[in-house]
């Protein structure tokens, strides 16, 4: 991972048991979805900013033409959610994100 260099252990580490964790320990995204949204309000915020970041990424991966087949459905989804929430003003792309689509 090249952004591996950029994270902080604790976030590494967080990266790293979450991928072992969905790669053959999750057993309903749905009821798990469910359960991490059923949280304190400030965490719930928290992960919802992750969540963004993390759809924000694979939009990037989209317009980058960086996906295959078997992360397609995630990277175009995530582009046209992003994209259509930052048209209709409600979620808020820095510059970098606009300049990286352009290159």
């Amino acid at each position: 991972m090249e952004y591996d260099q950029y994270l902080s252990e604790n976030d590494k580490h967080f990266a790293d048991v979450f991928s072992e964790y969905v790669n053959g320990k999750m057993g309903s995204p749905r009821k798990i979805g469910k359960a991490i949204a059923d949280d304190h309000r400030y965490l719930v915020n928290e992960k919802a900013k992750l969540m963004f970041c993390f759809m924000e990424q694979l939009a990037e991966n989209w317009h980058k033409g960086r996906y295959d087949q078997r992360n397609e459905w995630a990277c175009r989804l995530a582009a046209e959610a992003i994209d259509h929430l930052a048209e209709n003003g409600l979620y808020y792309l820095s510059e970098e994100y606009y300049a990286k689509q352009n290159q």
